[in-house]
């Protein structure tokens, strides 16, 4: 446990809850705990924590102390549920939301037309609203290597289905872009 900033009144800590030795002397916990999503397969991240893991938080804090946790956005809500069954209150939700950035989205036409084993026709490459050429590593995209110079660098292209399966399915997706709403 580092304790990051202390005056006779205030102590800031930083570490792992489960090595504080404080009894009711806890005023706020912010805290980042693994979201449930098996990142890169680690055993960690395999579940959120539980009731005692809140339990045992809740137990060195003050009556009317305030609890911050980050979560996934898969599994907010199991890590909800386990900080209410704790004994917290669920008073407030804060939302990081942000225009940037796009799901990891399987495109349903072109993964049609893949399993066809159809070629789909380039018709163009994604451009910068001034024109200009965008230059990704996506290993989906054309390899423009060799004509750019930019050796692991990729144009984006734009392609039209080859099936007429895929031209059902031209422009869904699998996933939902990462933004919040309220209906």
């Amino acid at each position: 446990m580092e304790v990051i900033y202390k005056d006779d009144f205030t102590a800031i800590l930083c570490g792992d809850c489960k090595d504080l030795k404080y009894s009711k002397g806890v005023d706020a916990v912010v805290t980042d705990p693994p979201y449930g999503l098996s990142f890169m397969g680690k055993d960690w991240d395999y579940g959120v924590p539980g009731v005692s893991y809140w339990t045992s938080i809740k137990d060195v804090m003050k009556p009317g102390a305030h609890l911050l946790a980050f979560g996934g956005t898969r599994t907010h809500h199991r890590l909800m549920v386990a900080i209410e069954d704790a004994g917290f209150e669920i008073r407030d939700t804060l939302m990081w939301v942000y225009g940037t950035g796009f799901p990891k989205s399987l495109d349903v036409s072109k993964a049609i037309d893949k399993i066809a084993g159809a070629k789909r026709e380039v018709i163009g490459q994604y451009q910068t609203p001034e024109g200009g050429q965008i230059l990704s590593t996506y290993n989906n995209w054309q390899d423009t290597s060799i004509q750019t110079g930019m050796q692991g660098r990729r144009i984006p292209t734009i392609t039209v289905s080859a099936t007429e399966e895929a031209k059902q399915w031209e422009g869904w997706g699998t996933a939902l872009k990462n933004q919040h709403g309220n209906l």
